[in-house]
């Protein structure tokens, strides 16, 4: 075993620190970069500056839609589709109110009125979605009734506000209307109310999700704050709500967009690995091991092949077999016996990882299943294992030794089978194995 002095590890966890801290580093000097280029590009044109602000939310919310949609028939958690399919039209509407915004000149006969009631609108959708979305957290969304509802709901908008119908939310010479104030208010609750949904049911959730979600949520509601003030549309309370929505949309995006594309495998297992922790309260763990036992594994291993075929990932199955221990029970007793197994299942939680899932079927008998996320074969992973075994040997006054007979199967999702069939097949490369080491043994006793 490789072990490091002292000053190795301090200088190795400064390191890893450095490092670690570097990305957060590159973020906000990139925020400044972008912060400081919009304010010279609002000093030369404010219409410039406001639509490079409004079509980075506008990235995110489409953004969003795209994962919710390629990733609507495996992802479990509802809130994300609902949400993701919701920011369609946020982005399309504040599409809209980008397009209107005064001195753009796309819709002719219009003044400052209409883009602050696209704005309005854009601000009440997103809201009510933010609400809504937790409802949608332990029920199953139908996609197509659901995208058929949001679009009904923002024609509706739409038609009203280019029909005349929606109550006036910008005068010119006067200002802001008390509709439109009233209105952001109204918004900010509904979203402070979202925020606190999401907290009540944070066990839903990533932690790192529910953090960034309400801190999105603080700063769209501070944002919204700061557009009840301005007289100006090109004022500088305007500019700076401007600046927080793109803070706040830029945590939408860490929340839903990064986690969901580069972190799909920890909202996939969310559900796994909270039906682990309540089968760890349950007789479905061996007691001597404290790993799973033949009952916990089972139940556990289904779940991950159903996953694994669902996002097209291999796995492998480890069957592992502690050989002569009817020879250690009968020569040192069952107590040494046990203490050889417990080893068996120290050795096992030290080579493979904490995801994966590891059990005692019975008598001497274990198993591993995890997913495939590395080149190494079966053959890389068998020979780490049995160095592990080898270190423990050579260990002084050992009453004992251990030796495994393994066998390893593994699951396509090209070309997927059962749970008993993975097994079996794990179970009879086991034996093979555990017959090449007795032939070996019998060989080295006939040459001595």
């Amino acid at each position: 075993m490789i072990t490091e002095s002292k000053n190795e590890n301090s200088s190795s966890g400064a390191w890893m620190l450095s490092y670690s801290m570097a990305p957060r580093y590159f973020t906000v000097g990139v925020f400044i970069l972008v912060f400081a280029g919009l304010w010279i590009g609002g000093l030369y044109s404010y219409p410039l500056f406001h639509s490079l602000a409004e079509m980075f939310s506008v990235v995110v919310a489409f953004g969003a839609f795209t994962i919710a949609w390629n990733s609507r028939r495996y992802l479990e958690n509802q809130y994300f589709l609902f949400v993701g399919f919701s920011f369609l039209f946020v982005g399309f509407i504040d599409i809209l109110h980008t397009l209107a915004y005064k001195g753009m000149n796309v819709f002719p006969g219009y003044d400052s009125d209409l883009p602050t009631q696209l704005w309005i609108a854009g601000r009440y959708f997103e809201s009510l979605s933010l609400l809504v979305a937790p409802a949608f957290l332990d029920r199953k969304l139908k996609t197509r009734y659901l995208l058929a509802i949001l679009c009904a709901a923002a024609a509706a908008l739409l038609f009203a506000i280019f029909g005349g119908q929606f109550p006036a939310c910008f005068v010119e010479g006067r200002g802001l209307t008390p509709f439109k104030i009233a209105s952001e208010y109204i918004v900010s609750l509904l979203m402070i109310v979202s925020a606190w949904l999401i907290v009540r049911r944070r066990d839903k959730f990533d932690p790192d999700v529910v953090r960034l979600l309400v801190a999105a949520v603080i700063i769209n509601v501070v944002s919204e704050m700061s557009f009840t003030l301005y007289t100006d549309p090109y004022g500088y309370s305007n500019m700076l709500g401007h600046y927080l929505k793109i803070i706040a949309y830029f945590l939408f995006y860490k929340a839903i967009i990064e986690t969901a594309f580069t972190r799909p495998l920890n909202l996939l297992f969310r559900d796994l690995q909270r039906s682990e922790e309540q089968l760890r309260t349950t007789s479905l763990m061996d007691e001597l091991t404290g790993l799973y036992n033949r009952r916990g594994f089972l139940a556990v291993a289904e779940q991950q092949l159903r996953i694994a075929e669902r996002v097209r990932r291999k796995v492998r199955l480890l069957f592992a077999d502690l050989d002569g221990m009817k020879s250690i029970n009968d020569t040192y007793g069952h107590r040494i016996g046990d203490q050889a197994l417990v080893e068996v299942a120290e050795i096992l939680r030290t080579v493979f990882r904490r995801s994966d899932i590891l059990a005692r079927l019975g008598g001497d008998e274990f198993a591993v299943l995890g997913l495939d996320e590395s080149d190494a074969d079966a053959f890389v992973l068998v020979k780490r294992l049995q160095q592990e075994v080898a270190r423990r040997n050579a260990q002084a006054d050992r009453v004992y030794r251990i030796s495994l007979s393994t066998g390893i199967s593994e699951f396509n999702p090209d070309n997927p089978c059962s749970l008993d069939h993975l097994m079996s097949r794990a179970d009879t490369l086991m034996y093979e194995d555990k017959r090449y080491r007795k032939g070996e043994a019998m060989a080295k006793i006939a040459l001595h």
